[in-house]
């Protein structure tokens, strides 16, 4: 999460549109490799009479939170620019990935 804190600043703060477009281009790349990741440890981690409903859950939240954040960030970017909303997301990114290491609450939960 901190690394796509951090590429989401820099695509904010880059003025050359190539630069843009590399550092989108790792970022999709570096998105498909966390997706991976957490549907394995979703498999991973969970009772297979639950699957089901784990994944059904986990596909609901992926298609009900995308336009929500559509709707709220084309919003945004009607009275603001993207620049500076990236920057912010950016920022929020890394301040949540800062919170999630400290929280030891967080790991003791599961994933064990």
């Amino acid at each position: 999460m901190m690394s796509f804190g951090a590429m989401a600043i820099a695509m904010g703060l880059v003025e050359n549109f190539y630069v843009y477009l590399a550092l989108m281009a790792v970022y999709g790349i570096a998105l498909t490799m966390v997706q991976t990741a957490s549907t394995t440890l979703l498999q991973e981690n969970s009772a297979p009479e639950m699957s089901g409903r784990i994944f059904g859950l986990f596909s609901a939240a992926y298609s009900s939170f995308l336009p929500i954040g559509m709707v709220i960030f084309g919003l945004l970017a009607d009275r603001t620019s993207m620049r500076l909303l990236m920057v912010i997301s950016g920022g929020l990114l890394i301040l949540m990935a800062i919170v999630a290491y400290l929280d030891k609450a967080f790991y003791r939960h599961g994933f064990n």
